[in-house]
């Protein structure tokens, strides 16, 4: 009797555990190298991890009055062909932004070095450094635990004129 609560016990845990890997599977940005420039790009490790390598260069001073947003994308058969997924995230100033990281993603902003503090709002011009840095796949929202490819594209905006615009390329697999 008592091997059959532990087997019933084992099969509830375990349909409740759920481990996921998510790595960066790419980087690209695609406008705004004369205010941000990107100089980042995946690059595979070792066997099993692929890490985001680079700099971060901010040419001039940042404000909340540049709006960024996030686009998220997902493929679940890896093929590239992405759907848009119809999440509603709300625009958000850069310094917010940040603020917002290091409340809600602290350990994102510890991979990231020179990064500015919070509550710094204007963002002096400065040079942000990734040494060789893994997706911390504890930060991936539960809501979104489906194995496949995801895109993040965000895009800065000032009076409806894009401004920088970049995209994130991650793979989540089970683990």
């Amino acid at each position: 009797m008592r091997s059959l609560w532990m087997a019933i016990a084992l099969q509830l845990c375990s349909t409740y555990v759920v481990c996921i890997k998510v790595t960066f599977e790419s980087f690209e940005q695609t406008n705004g190298e004369d205010i941000l420039l990107c100089n980042l790009r995946v690059r595979k490790f070792n066997r099993t991890a692929t890490v985001l390598n680079g700099t971060i260069h901010l040419f001039r001073e940042a404000r909340n009055d540049v709006q960024y947003k996030v686009d998220m994308f997902y493929s679940r058969l890896g093929n590239q062909q992405y759907n848009h997924l119809p999440m509603k995230l709300p625009f958000s100033g850069v310094c917010d932004f940040i603020n917002n990281m290091y409340t809600v993603f602290e350990e994102f902003t510890e991979m990231i070095t020179n990064l500015p503090n919070k509550d710094e709002c204007p963002i002096s011009v400065r040079d942000m450094h990734l040494l060789d840095k893994e997706f911390p796949s504890n930060i991936w929202p539960r809501s979104m635990h489906r194995p496949g490819l995801w895109r993040l594209d965000i895009s800065g905006k000032l009076n409806n004129k894009p401004q920088v615009e970049f995209n994130i390329g991650l793979k989540v697999t089970n683990d």
